[in-house]
């Protein structure tokens, strides 16, 4: 009877020693397994910096790029946000903007968001408006802001968005096309009908000496339309960059009355998101002012 009472305590005790045991595994175990690793999301502004940061960031692990929703028609400077934005912004790690006063809903998404952090693209650019991307130059700059802004925020991609930003810059560099137009209007006088070619106008190293800012809320009066005209006439104008949506009514005008040729180019405001748009774009820009000489 002795021996049983014995054998029985041993047994609860190895009983109670491998229930322990286990215990303690799987608390070990389920308290030290490895978090899910957090996806990186990076929000952008519009079609430009969407392009610029999917080129430094697409080789990044663990990142993805969204663009906020454009306007289908008008400019972004009077763009407001949509609910689809604001959630979207929700979820956002950090937003890239074009900056240069370009997204004027910029107040409402710190207000709503303070602690999103925000690049400026476009942060210590000598700039002429804000429609930055139209300069090839200042495009690569933008680039380069933008890796340096992540790179502070996402540390174990610093050296994948910097090496990523250097190889875009020397793509853009390489293939944008300017067709020798850099020397046929080296010096030439040129008119736009849109502030973003003030830089394609600087690219080819024209002079602007005519200008008119058009958008879908411009209202032009006549004394601006003669005087535009006028310089156009004067100033011997050989070409008039133009964007079509609001600069066709005018641009049949000055092609009625002068003998400078209209050409219609894209800002690249809207695209196809694929990632070598933006030298596609400009290159057709080219092209097009190219034919009409």
């Amino acid at each position: 009877m002795k021996k049983n009472k014995i054998l029985f305590v041993l047994l609860m005790l190895i009983s109670i020693t491998v229930v322990s045991a286990c215990g303690t595994y799987f608390y070990v175990k389920q308290n030290t397994k490895e978090a899910p690793s957090k996806e990186l999301l990076v929000m952008t502004s519009c079609n430009p910096t969407y392009l610029a940061t999917l080129n430094v960031a697409k080789d990044a692990d663990g990142v993805m790029v969204q663009n906020l929703s454009q306007p289908s028609t008008g400019c972004l400077h009077d763009y407001t946000l949509t609910t689809e934005d604001m959630k979207n912004l929700s979820k956002a790690d950090v937003l890239v903007i074009n900056g240069a006063g370009m997204e004027g809903y910029l107040e409402d998404v710190v207000k709503a968001y303070p602690k999103l952090p925000i690049i400026d693209s476009s942060e210590g650019l000598d700039v002429e408006n804000s429609h930055v991307w139209m300069s090839e130059d200042l495009y690569q700059a933008q680039v380069k802001n933008i890796a340096a802004g992540l790179s502070k925020i996402d540390s174990g991609n610093a050296a994948t968005y910097q090496e990523s930003a250097e190889r875009y810059c020397n793509i853009v560099a390489g293939r944008v096309d300017k067709q020798g137009l850099d020397e046929d209007l080296a010096g030439a006088n040129v008119a736009i009908l849109h502030e973003a070619f003030e830089y394609t106008a600087d690219s080819l190293g024209a002079n602007v000496v005519a200008d008119m800012d058009l958008d879908e809320e411009r209202q032009v009066s006549a004394g601006e339309v003669r005087d535009f005209i006028a310089t156009v006439q004067d100033e011997n104008v050989k070409v008039v960059f133009a964007e079509y949506d609001y600069g066709n009514a005018m641009g049949k005008l000055i092609t009625e009355q002068t003998d400078a040729k209209v050409v219609y180019l894209e800002t690249l405001v809207h695209g196809d998101y694929s990632d070598m748009d933006y030298i596609s774009i400009l290159n057709k820009n080219y092209a097009n002012i190219k034919n009409v000489l």
